[in-house]
């Protein structure tokens, strides 16, 4: 083989995955979980809801693989306490041919951590702690460019979210559902 027909079988090999979407800006619903096994009296448990934006940018394709980095912020809400995040990641999806689905799974790393008012004149508490979360869901492609995320299931820990000494990890169970644009 001459090094033209090389050259043209590996532009037709890679030509579908430099031209697929690779950047994806999302927003979901969230419920997330938290719970502990101590008893302090600021610990955030119960679930808090609201939503989550984030962007995604898978820089590698391999055939129906992609590989890329996500980056995500949430606001959550259970009342009197708020629940906030900042996780950034590395991302897997998976796109078959053929069927308008698409699986994922990421791991994340970041910060995260809840706000509390009203605690007995002490005013409003923040903490900001150490947070990972993995997570996986599926994509339904809608029409082109948009998706239906039709569920992301994630399970996550955050060092203690309280003040004053320590306290023990939390637990944070996640389910959400959203849209995704591709570009």
């Amino acid at each position: 083989m001459n090094l033209r027909r090389v050259l043209f079988l590996l532009a037709l090999l890679f030509t579908p995955a430099i031209a697929s979407a690779q950047v994806g800006i999302y927003g979901q619903f969230n419920a997330v979980h938290a719970s502990t096994s101590g008893t302090n009296l600021y610990e955030s448990t119960g679930w808090f809801v609201g939503p989550t934006a984030g962007v995604y940018y898978d820089f590698l394709h391999l055939g129906p693989v992609g590989i890329g980095a996500d980056l995500r912020g949430s606001y959550l809400f259970q009342s009197p306490q708020k629940y906030r995040s900042i996780l950034f990641g590395l991302r897997l999806a998976v796109k078959p041919p053929v069927l308008p689905l698409r699986p994922y799974i990421q791991g994340s790393v970041g910060v995260g951590g809840s706000t509390r008012s009203g605690l007995g004149g002490n005013g409003v508490l923040y903490n900001n702690k150490f947070q990972y979360q993995v997570v996986g869901g599926i994509d339904y492609t809608l029409v082109p460019h948009l998706d239906w995320r039709v569920a992301e299931l994630g399970y996550g820990r955050s060092a203690g979210i309280s003040s004053g000494g320590p306290t023990p990890g939390v637990n944070l169970f996640t389910i959400s559902t959203g849209v995704v644009f591709r570009f």
